[in-house]
């Protein structure tokens, strides 16, 4: 079974989010922001990271920033999933390697990505 760590300081749309992945037989774990998701990821290595951009403190891209230039952690698919609506924003996640859906998609469009992220 593959594990996922969805990382989302939206209490509501963690939720949402790991429980459609869980239906889809998915191991979740959640993570509220991105401290909490970098010692998530020490604890439990997961398959790959669903993690929302803006949060306080530690905002995602700080979070793919140190993921991908730690070599024990960098292989991590990771899929930014924001409600920004900036040009800038999917182009960066392309030059990264990593995937970019905005948040107003539908769970299906987020159950396709991740599977599509861990054929």
């Amino acid at each position: 079974m593959k594990k996922i760590l969805v990382v989302d300081d939206d209490p509501t749309l963690r939720k949402l989010v790991s429980e459609t992945l869980k239906r889809e037989g998915y191991e979740v774990t959640a993570a509220k922001d991105g401290i909490d998701a970098m010692v998530s990821l020490k604890q439990e290595r997961p398959d790959l990271m669903v993690l929302d951009v803006m949060m306080p403190e530690v905002n995602g891209y700080d979070v793919c920033h140190n993921i991908k230039f730690d070599e024990k952690y960098k292989d991590i698919p990771i899929l930014l999933f924001t409600t920004r609506d900036q040009e800038l924003d999917p182009r960066l996640a392309g030059m990264m390697g990593i995937g970019y859906l905005n948040k107003t998609c539908a769970p299906s469009e987020v159950v396709m990505m991740v599977q599509k992220m861990l054929a």
